[in-house]
């Protein structure tokens, strides 16, 4: 492991416990069979959905890492979304493959159009019915939803750089006017990622106005602290403060109109104030992470694709068995998280690793004529880092 990536260990860590967290939200059905049962995944479980929050938190602060060596060009922004199209679409199309399988009886959803074309448009980030839930976007791939809103930061993030050095002013004039002023023009602004007006005429323009893109834009501002010179001394002070502001925030929960759900208005918020305590640690060299969680961040993304079929499958064939019912339910809690993972390790070895390794030589070897040129007023690049990821 080489020096930028041991020091990112942390963050690869956060981002394997985020795929777990989500994983065992969805586990929580196998418990809901009493009202023991119930309580625990209502009260313990559910909550954990705050996973993806992280992770929406984790990528926005990524994006300015791993691009701190921008060099103003408009290859570099080719590069950019070549990197971030091997990243995700590979094993999202397979994964959609095996959902069509899976949801639809093996062979026999390939048949018929009307059955595709959900998860077709799943491949292109398109969300698929707003109107039926104002987040979640009636998904054919469920978890799909999630990656609606990341392929949205990360085009708006590669169009900016178009404009070289004025990158971020351009992002923060899209981003006031997508989450401040069109909200506010509609005459209803409010920071509940479920509580937005659906836009009737485009339903990808759903994405540009919840606000849960704040989330990406908390990572961002993280990203930028943790690139700056600023340091607190003293690791106590970092400590205090966290504390003093998540119990400030928790203490005032209902008042302030907080709540259990995706978010700024909810999860979002507690999340970010951690996670800029983590970054001021971090960038004391303060935080050692286990190495089993590093590994789970390396194989998070087939974790967080293939949970939910892998559960499937695993019921189907549990229901064959004949136990009692609360043995079933027994057998299914424990056993599904951990075939899940074994599941995803083997993804992400064999198909995920080759096919975005693939796909990226591919896709970043092609040079495009409009962009190989530089705009005439970019004379200087910044420092050479690491590539975006």
């Amino acid at each position: 492991m080489g020096t930028q990536d041991h020091k990112l260990a942390w963050i690869q860590a956060l981002r394997g416990i985020a795929a777990f967290m989500v994983v065992l939200v969805h586990n929580r059905g196998a418990l809901m069979g009493t009202n023991a049962g119930q309580l625990i995944a209502d009260h313990l479980f559910l909550p954990l959905s705050m996973g993806v929050d992280l992770f929406f938190i984790i990528s926005g602060f990524l994006m300015v890492l791993t691009t701190r060596d921008f060099d103003a060009s408009r290859a570099y922004a080719w590069k950019f979304t070549a990197k971030r199209i091997a990243r995700i679409w590979p094993l999202f199309a397979i994964a959609s493959l095996i959902a069509v399988a899976v949801d639809h009886h093996g062979i026999h959803g390939f048949l018929h159009a009307s059955v595709l074309f959900p998860y077709l448009e799943g491949l292109l980030s398109i969300p698929h019915d707003p109107a039926a839930s104002p987040i979640y976007f009636n998904m054919a791939l469920g978890v799909a939803w999630t990656l609606c809103f990341e392929c949205y930061f990360y085009l708006v993030f590669a169009a900016c750089m178009l404009f070289g050095r004025h990158r971020y002013g351009v992002m923060a004039g899209w981003f006031a006017l997508t989450l401040i002023a069109i909200p506010l023009l509609r005459g209803s602004y409010s920071l509940g990622v479920a509580s937005q007006p659906l836009v009737t005429w485009s339903r990808y323009a759903n994405l540009a106005i919840n606000p849960i893109v704040w989330e990406f834009i908390f990572g961002m501002l993280a990203g930028w602290l943790y690139c700056s010179r600023f340091t607190i001394k003293h690791v106590a002070t970092v400590y205090v403060t966290v504390i003093l502001l998540l119990a400030t925030l928790l203490i005032g929960w209902h008042r302030i109109g907080m709540v259990n759900f995706f978010g700024p208005r909810g999860w979002g918020a507690p999340l970010a104030i951690l996670f800029f305590g983590i970054v001021l640690l971090a960038k004391r060299g303060d935080i050692k992470v286990p190495a089993w969680t590093v590994w789970m961040g390396e194989i998070s993304y087939s974790l967080y694709l293939m949970h939910v079929y892998v559960f499937e499958l695993v019921q189907r064939v549990a229901t064959r068995i004949p136990m009692e019912p609360d043995v079933y339910r027994v057998v299914l809690f424990v056993t599904r998280p951990i075939i899940a993972v074994a599941c995803a390790w083997l993804m992400f070895r064999y198909i995920e690793a080759p096919a975005s390794a693939w796909m990226r030589k591919r896709l970043v070897g092609i040079r495009l004529p409009v962009f190989t040129r530089r705009w005439s007023f970019q004379r200087h690049s910044v420092p050479t880092s690491r590539d975006a990821g």
